[in-house]
């Protein structure tokens, strides 16, 4: 063979060579999808049980901006159109003002087939928002210095717990919940919210630490400054977790409740990427990666073992139970709530 004709011949092998490459390119690589987050555990468990299988199966690359939902949301309705985001993480409380700025798009179950598993009552909003966790506002207490057992958020108001009792302010949805618990314990709701500062007043004598922080709280707690508190079910988990002799009371008030969202923003240049990370998301490997080391609620109908036992709202029947809330009208009636808690429990 000429030397010509030669390299004409290798040149020619040296493209043809990439095909079989390509062929079993994935169906994103190139692509990343920028999501907010919440940090530690949290974002370790998202990277493990959703970007990492995306990444090995389909080639598409997720990057988490670990910060507060809030935050998150203030920047997606700042930039209309040009949000940091493909995907914003968020909380019930949150999406009313999403949906009403229209910086979400809808989520089409049958884009997304994992979202067939959802039990009722998880789709809150409609067609807006994928739910993928439950966290719950229940009852604590230090079991080695509360003697007798409380049942209700009303035995906060116990003398015997007199300057040893915490709770989170209505700025985090924490004490929110609390709030419109007692709301409708005492024959009120959104609308009429009168019986809960009447609670408030009766709970006051006892209180020892307000604050806007759930570490905060927690804090008090194990120091032992205050022995009950209304808290979120997985934060009472972990100090359980850690050996600390903190019972989990699900109040006869009832058990009241936000979910956990995934929304694609409005405008994302990876339509189809992002709806592949929403259908990770709702599998089983994600939903029982966060069940289990937080002890939060599944959305979704799956076998969580053992673990199950300790978590609130597991199963159809528990989520049943769950106190549903109107969000829209708490997030146009928060502010005054607010002031007027400020005012009273100075």
């Amino acid at each position: 063979m000429k030397r010509r004709t030669f390299l004409k011949a290798l040149g020619a092998a040296a493209i043809a060579a990439p095909l079989p490459i390509r062929a079993q390119s994935k169906r994103f690589d190139g692509i990343t999808l920028n999501v907010n987050s919440y940090g530690g555990d949290y974002d370790r468990i998202m990277t493990e049980t959703i970007a990492r299988p995306l990444a090995e199966r389909t080639g598409l690359k997720v990057t988490y901006t670990p910060g507060s939902s809030t935050a998150a949301v203030a920047k997606i309705l700042a930039a209309p159109g040009a949000a940091p985001f493909d995907i914003v993480l968020c909380d019930s409380p949150n999406m009313p003002d999403l949906i009403k700025a229209q910086a979400i798009d809808p989520v089409d179950a049958d884009a997304v087939p994992g979202m067939k598993k959802l039990l009722p009552k998880m789709r809150e909003f409609g067609q807006f928002g994928l739910p993928y966790s439950i966290a719950s506002i229940v009852l604590t207490y230090n079991t080695s210095r509360v003697k007798a057992p409380l049942s209700s958020f009303a035995e906060l108001a116990e003398p015997s717990l007199k300057n040893r009792v915490a709770m989170l302010n209505l700025e985090n949805t924490g004490g929110m919940l609390y709030f419109i618990a007692m709301a409708e314990a005492g024959g009120g709701s959104v609308d009429n919210v009168e019986p809960a500062f009447a609670a408030l007043s009766k709970v006051k004598p006892n209180i020892v630490s307000v604050t806007p922080a759930t570490v905060s709280l927690v804090q008090v707690l194990e120091q032992e400054e205050a022995w009950a508190a209304p808290l979120w079910d997985g934060r009472i988990h972990a100090m359980r977790k850690a050996g600390r002799p903190m019972a989990l009371v699900r109040p006869k008030e009832g058990v009241y409740s936000l979910l956990s969202y995934a929304s694609p923003v409005k405008g994302t240049k990876h339509p189809d990427a992002v709806r592949a990370y929403l259908d990770q998301a709702v599998s089983d490997e994600a939903i029982a990666g966060l069940a289990k080391f937080f002890r939060y609620g599944p959305t979704t109908s799956l076998d969580l073992g053992p673990e199950g036992q300790e978590v609130i709202t597991y199963g159809e029947a528990a989520v049943a139970q769950m106190k549903t809330v109107d969000w829209t009208t708490v997030s146009e009636r928060r502010a005054d709530w607010l002031n007027k808690f400020n005012r009273e429990m100075r």
